[in-house]
């Protein structure tokens, strides 16, 4: 190997390594859209049937009823990928269910993503590194591109989950490459895997057929001779093949595709699915907005580095010599755009539902970060601070808990930043196949976890690698220099990756503020249905109880519990109205005594209560337990010879002294 042939497999591997660890260092636990493709795969294995009746029951609701059985209501293509790794590692670690089977599914099911979809998503950033370079991009431009696609864009999110539309989006992506370089090394094989990749990317996600079918033009264009479109027609048939199959073996025609089967009246629990074709009508401009600069999907709002493809389209367009790869390019992410635009209102149909952006437009991503390597060395400034932004965004979300919930009109903010600064990391704590937590109360992990580093120190393992990855990235790209400009640089870059993850430091730096507070209750906000079954994962002085929504309350995923401790200030003798609005349900005590009693695991929003008090102090305790959805809790009292009631003010309010082994 000469230096030149080196210097680029030691850039490659970086750009390799770097994004595959991190994607390595997340365990995100079970989604209903995850869950569903893990369902398959072990009927087809376990059961060798296609429907999915023996495990669904409880862990999605992305399922059809057709017959007299449960299918999958997704694309089977994500469920084939990841046949073999699942089979291997199911094999290899089948010693460990019997006594730890909580351990062994979660175990199975992380390596299986970490190897479907996160060895696919780490390689698409080499794949996209030789494209730009094909283009005659710099190295530096090419790398930094690379890492953008794996890192800075919501790939990184979903490449830790086994989900169709990263498979989709690295199949189509490398398919298209292969047919853009065919000519540097024409053969039979680089037309049939062009043509399989775009074919497998559909059986990944349908929609990505507009881009497919976009390059398949482009192979009219590219492919010199007619063997070779009869290569790529091939592979693209051999996957057509393939879906038809399995059509027919499970709805008995091998036109009839799953999503139609929402318009049958046992499957309306998506009604918009059943409006025009499988819930499709035409491009609208609110779900245009929603789905690109909202900040509850925006993908803007998450990915700010993708607003750059905008102008960049424009330098691309000026190179003629690549006028057919621009063309297939901007069609590709703009096809894909308007079709998510054509979904209907609900946030389930256009925002994917509970995730991180507009997941189902994930396969025009790579089109996307494909035009910034045409931005003008001037933009690089530009580029590199978007790109900060980005990368911060999605290792948030990626850490906290993807799966953003209905209820936060700003997730990014509202859910997941609450969460980062606390250093609450891995929140998740749904299991695909039963079974209790893995570790503390959560499902989700991440290997500082595993290794027990206290919350805000379990994401450091990565920033060293991240730190350490940078520089030998740059070293091999010699992008810092030598001497005094490479040691200032060097330190630039560890100062600002360390920064980040000190992020997670914050709620600790700030509790003793947090706690010092001379009026108000002591709050303990804990995950789980009940109170106290685990340690609380916020505790600070909240100077009154009038919260308007979950986002106020911490952002504690649910379901959970939250308790203020403390004394109260009555103003004279008499009785006194306790009254609260709440949601899921909540109770108040005084001096032991039930003034508003505990209900239990039901929705309650209002309750109220009397008690006789003695002018002076007392001690009060107040809960609330949120089942599910959003969480709000506002406390009234109505004090004697005062007609309306009011929010029990922060002057009346004594918090409890905080003691950590004291419940």
């Amino acid at each position: 190997m000469n230096p030149a042939e080196e210097r680029d497999r030691r850039i490659e591997s970086a750009i390799f390594l770097i994004p595959f660890v991190s994607y390595a260092y997340f365990y995100q636990g079970a989604d209903q859209s995850v869950a569903c493709r893990f369902d398959l795969m072990r009927s087809i294995l376990e059961r060798g049937s296609l429907w999915i009746d023996d495990y669904c029951g409880f862990n999605t609701a992305d399922i059809i009823n057709f017959g007299r059985h449960i299918y999958s209501v997704k694309a089977p293509g994500t469920s084939f990928t990841a046949l073999i790794p699942w089979l291997v590692i199911k094999l290899v670690l089948l010693p460990l269910q019997k006594d730890h089977e909580p351990l062994f599914w979660a175990f199975t099911t992380y390596l299986t993503t970490l190897f479907t979809t996160g060895l696919l998503v780490a390689m698409l950033g080499v794949v996209m590194y030789r494209f730009a370079r094909f283009l005659g991009v710099g190295e530096g431009r090419a790398a930094g591109i690379a890492l953008i696609s794996g890192l800075g864009t919501i790939a990184f999110p979903y490449a830790t989950e086994l989900t169709g539309e990263p498979v989709a989006a690295v199949a189509i992506f490398c398919g298209f490459y292969l047919l853009a370089t065919f000519a540097k090394r024409p053969s039979m094989a680089r037309a049939f895997f062009g043509g399989f990749l775009a074919g497998w990317a559909v059986l990944n996600d349908y929609p990505v057929f507009l881009v497919a079918a976009g390059i398949g033009i482009y192979a009219l264009f590219k492919l010199p001779e007619w063997k070779h479109l009869a290569a790529f027609s091939a592979g693209a048939a051999i996957t057509a093949a393939i879906l038809l199959a399995y059509n027919w073996g499970a709805f008995g025609s091998p036109f009839y595709f799953s999503y139609q089967a929402f318009k049958l009246p046992e499957n309306a629990q998506f009604p918009e699915q059943s409006i025009g074709f499988v819930g499709l009508t035409y491009p609208k401009i609110r779900i245009l907005w929603n789905i690109l600069f909202d900040p509850q999907r925006g993908l803007f709002f998450c990915n700010p580095v993708l607003l750059l493809a905008i102008p960049a389209v424009a330098y691309f367009a000026r190179r003629s010599q690549w006028r057919a790869e621009f063309v297939v390019t901007v069609y590709a992410f703009a096809a894909l755009i308007l079709f998510n635009a054509s979904y209907g209102e609900s946030i389930v149909s256009w925002g994917g539902g509970t995730a991180t952006g507009p997941r189902q437009i994930i396969a025009a991503v790579p089109f996307m970060v494909l035009t910034l390597a045409f931005l003008p060395a001037a933009c690089d400034y530009l580029l590199a601070a978007f790109t900060v932004i980005s990368v911060a965004i999605m290792l948030i979300a990626t850490s906290t808990n993807p799966h953003f919930p209905y209820e936060y009109e700003n997730p990014v903010r509202d859910f997941a930043l609450q969460q980062f600064m606390r250093g609450d990391f891995a929140s998740n704590r749904d299991a695909f196949f039963g079974g209790g937590m893995i570790i503390g109360d959560s499902v989700a992990f991440n290997l500082g976890k595993l290794l027990g580093l206290p919350g805000p120190m379990q994401l450091w393992p990565l920033a060293v690698f991240w730190i350490i990855g940078a520089f030998d990235l740059s070293a091999a790209l010699e992008l810092w220099g030598k001497g005094t400009s490479r040691r200032l640089f060097g330190a630039a870059a560890a100062t600002a990756i360390a920064g980040l993850f000190l992020l997670s430091m914050s709620a600790t730096i700030l509790q003793p503020l947090e706690l010092s507070r001379r009026h108000g209750l002591l709050g303990r906000y804990m995950v789980g249905e009940r109170c106290f079954e685990s340690p609380p994962h916020i505790v600070r002085v909240d100077g009154q109880l009038n919260f308007q929504g979950i986002g106020e309350m911490g952002a504690m995923p649910f379901p959970s519990c939250a308790v203020w401790r403390g004394a109260i200030i009555a103003p004279r003798d008499g009785d006194y109205v306790f009254s609260i609005d709440i949601d899921d349900s909540g109770w108040v005590t005084i001096d032991g005594t039930p003034v508003i009693r505990d209900p239990g695991l039901v929705s309650k929003p209002h309750d109220e209560g009397t008690i006789r008090l003695t002018a002076g102090t007392h001690l009060i305790e107040a809960g609330e337990r949120n089942v599910g959805g959003d969480a709000y809790i506002r406390l009234f009292w109505r004090v004697p010879g005062i007609d309306n009631p009011e929010i029990v003010p922060s002057a009346a309010l004594i918090p409890e002294r905080f003691n950590r082994s004291r419940r």
